[in-house]
């Protein structure tokens, strides 16, 4: 009877490790990676803009006649500096390179949900 008990705890003692060890393995598909390369992509107070025009040009001011100063393309992601609405009541967004109409883009509240939206655009 001894014998009996003694295989069984050894038995149990293994089956307790062999569940341990094969449960507690950390998985590769739980592993999430954090894109820290730019450091306003979560910011509360910062909106991001997503070019959905084929090509956009960034004018001198708020007005369909100013100066163009550069291009962008669709699928590209803008950090939004401002926000103003001209004479007619159109919005315009201002960027480093310029400003841009409304049309042109969408406006998300940070930097990763203009990421997942670029995956959307049809070419």
């Amino acid at each position: 009877m001894k014998i009996i008990n003694k295989l069984f705890l050894v038995f149990s003692i293994f089956f307790l490790i062999l569940v341990l060890n094969t449960s507690c393995k950390d998985s590769k598909k739980n592993v999430i990676i954090f894109d820290d390369s730019e450091p306003l992509a979560l910011a509360p107070d910062v909106q991001w803009a997503l070019v959905i025009d084929p090509y956009a040009a960034f004018r001198e001011s708020m007005d369909w006649e100013s100066e163009i100063k550069s291009y962008c393309k669709k699928g590209e992601i803008l950090q939004i500096i401002s926000r103003s609405f001209d004479d007619k009541k159109n919005y315009w967004y201002k960027f480093e390179q310029g400003w841009l109409p409304e049309s042109s883009i969408n406006v998300y509240s940070n930097r990763m949900k203009a990421q997942t939206a670029k995956k959307t655009l049809k070419d």
